[in-house]
């Protein structure tokens, strides 16, 4: 009978980059496979390559294992070290002990950068950077997919759209999704959409879609909130919110954005585009154009020429002094939402 061959470790590792979900998780992987919990207590030590000298760091991995194959030791922050530390560092890095998995991980490689053959001659460098696009929406249907259910693609765009592309809150997010649907075997995008309906929508996107059904009393709710709370919301998760001492510079620029991007999508559409060739030229999610889509329809091509100068000629009053900041915002969008603007 044939057996499973064990993993090859290394005797080095440098993960490094933004995305520090995928380090986490490479380490973890490590770790499972080199030292069982109870092997732990001996011989796992967690170092900070900014905090702790380099000779602590070399003795942990000097010294021998108890009552294991393998001594772990884990370095966070080595993109915080200094020439001084690096060079110590590199000392042990020819001859690393054979019993010693030295792992090393930052945001960045920092000084490293000058050093990176010395480690590739030893071990395994690895970097690890924000996933996006089709990378980012794979890697959601897998983790879903390994916990038995499947995620349909407009509802990954719908996640990253609203929770953001960082690994920890999609995760989260997905986790959340799981519980949710029960035993339902495929989540599609009414079951995202439910999911996040308890946070609130970015602020742009709520006060267009007012004033694309000319909907006056909501928008100017939407827009009297903004200016009270000095925060202006661009997911739909509250962290992700921005607060500012005068949002209304932001939100003003941000409204002329928004016509801007209606007015393409709507333009690209009507050449019969599909909305990925549409997403792609314009660098947007899926979910995002499907969105402009929406709103689109109730914008006709001259309302919208209409919207963007509206918003220039309110800047350019706002930076004059022709009034107050918040009466000409308000007058704005009531203008905006008059009968046979839009």
């Amino acid at each position: 009978m044939k057996t499973k061959d064990k993993p090859v470790i290394r005797p080095v590792y440098f993960f490094y980059g933004v995305e520090d979900y995928l380090i986490d998780e490479e380490i973890q992987k490590l770790l499972d496979q080199i030292l069982s919990q109870k092997e732990r207590g001996l011989n796992l030590h967690v170092f900070s390559g900014e905090e702790h000298r380099s000779q602590d760091i070399i003795q942990a991995a000097q010294t021998l294992p108890m009552f294991s194959q393998y001594r772990v030791v884990l370095v966070s922050e080595t993109d915080r070290m200094d020439e001084e530390k690096i060079e110590a560092l590199l000392k042990y890095m020819p001859a690393p002990s054979p019993t010693t998995c030295l792992i090393l991980y930052g945001e960045t490689l920092g000084l490293w950068k000058k050093h990176r053959a010395a480690i590739e001659e030893v071990g395994v460098m690895k970097e690890y950077s924000r996933l996006k696009g089709k990378s980012l929406i794979s890697w959601m249907r897998n983790r879903m997919l390994e916990r038995g259910k499947k995620l349909t693609e407009d509802a990954a765009d719908y996640l990253v759209e609203v929770v953001g592309d960082h690994l920890h809150d999609l995760e989260n997010a997905l986790e959340k999704a799981f519980l949710i649907v029960g035993k339902k075997q495929t989540i599609e995008l009414s079951d995202a959409e439910g999911i996040a309906s308890e946070v609130k929508v970015s602020t742009v996107f709520d006060l267009m879609d007012a004033i694309g059904h000319q909907n006056l009393e909501k928008a100017l709710r939407i827009l009297e909130k903004t200016m009270e709370s000095k925060t202006i919301s661009f997911k739909k998760e509250e962290e992700a919110s921005k607060k500012m001492d005068d949002p209304i510079p932001l939100l003003l620029s941000m409204i002329a954005k928004q016509y801007r991007n209606i007015w393409k999508v709507k333009e690209m559409t009507s050449c019969y585009l599909g909305t990925e060739e549409v997403a792609n030229t314009l660098r947007m999610s899926p979910w995002n154009v499907r969105k402009l889509v929406e709103q689109g329809k109730h914008f006709s091509t001259s309302s919208l020429q209409e919207g963007i100068l509206k918003c220039h000629q309110t800047d350019l009053s706002i930076k004059r002094g022709r009034g107050h900041k918040e009466l000409l915002m308000e007058k704005l969008v009531i203008d905006l939402c008059r009968p046979g603007t839009p």
